[in-house]
């Protein structure tokens, strides 16, 4: 069985979300059933968003030394849970001296195998300014619906002042709000772009079609390390 690398801290809380998918999700009866896993928590890497929007520091060389601590250490692959890390991937991949399974891609195959045609795209500014999810839907030719101006705002406070901020009463209403407007547009689905997000529907009781794109990742590195899917 193979070794994932979890290069994570983006956040931790949503670092922790993933690791937990892939334990629960893996068919396994005993400790020794369960895929190995390491996990880099390196809270030092510079916030994606703020880099992506020219107002902070690049996060690529932090993210190289975890993706060499988790190599070094033994990880077959390298997965991370943060949608808007991925914006850096390009940047990543000729350093990288394992295979990479990302977030992103498969997203867009699980909304292509299930036949959705238009989806609502629910991320931070970051990953909506990045084009990374419009880009690959739109290729693998799924509509995309964006939140508008506010209700973005709405979303990124949610996940920062909310799920980063460990804060467990947030108001969700301007959310909910925006659910609605882009469900009314004609969206079959939500796209769950954004590692906390998954945290925060859970944590705030959030209602909707969601796909959850950490779950769909860690289905996906279940079956390349090795192992089974819990049925």
């Amino acid at each position: 069985m193979k070794t994932i690398g979890i290069i994570g801290g983006m956040g931790p809380m949503a670092t922790v979300d993933l690791m937990e998918k892939i334990i629960q999700e893996t068919d396994a009866h005993e400790d020794q059933e369960h895929i190995p896993i390491l996990v880099d928590n390196n809270t030092r890497i510079p916030d994606r968003t703020a880099a992506i929007l020219g107002q902070g520091e690049s996060p690529v060389p932090e993210l190289l030394r975890s993706a060499k601590r988790l190599t070094e250490a033994g990880a077959d692959f390298l997965i991370m849970g943060c949608n808007t890390a991925h914006y850096f991937l390009p940047a990543m991949l000729p350093h990288l001296t394992v295979p990479f399974l990302s977030i992103i891609d498969t997203a867009v195959r699980f909304c292509q195998s299930q036949g959705f045609h238009k989806i609502g795209l629910l991320a931070s500014a970051g990953t909506c300014k990045s084009g990374i999810y419009q880009k690959a839907l739109q290729k693998a030719g799924i509509s995309v619906l964006m939140p508008g101006r506010e209700q973005e705002s709405a979303i990124h406070n949610m996940i920062y002042e909310g799920v980063k901020a460990g804060k467990e009463n947030y108001d969700t209403a301007a959310v909910e709000c925006a659910l609605a407007s882009i469900k009314a547009d004609g969206a079959e689905a939500f796209l769950l772009g954004c590692t906390e997000i998954p945290v925060a529907v859970r944590m705030y009781h959030i209602k909707g079609n969601f796909i959850d794109a950490t779950d769909v990742l860690a289905k996906e590195a279940i079956r390349l390390a090795g192992a089974a899917i819990r049925a």
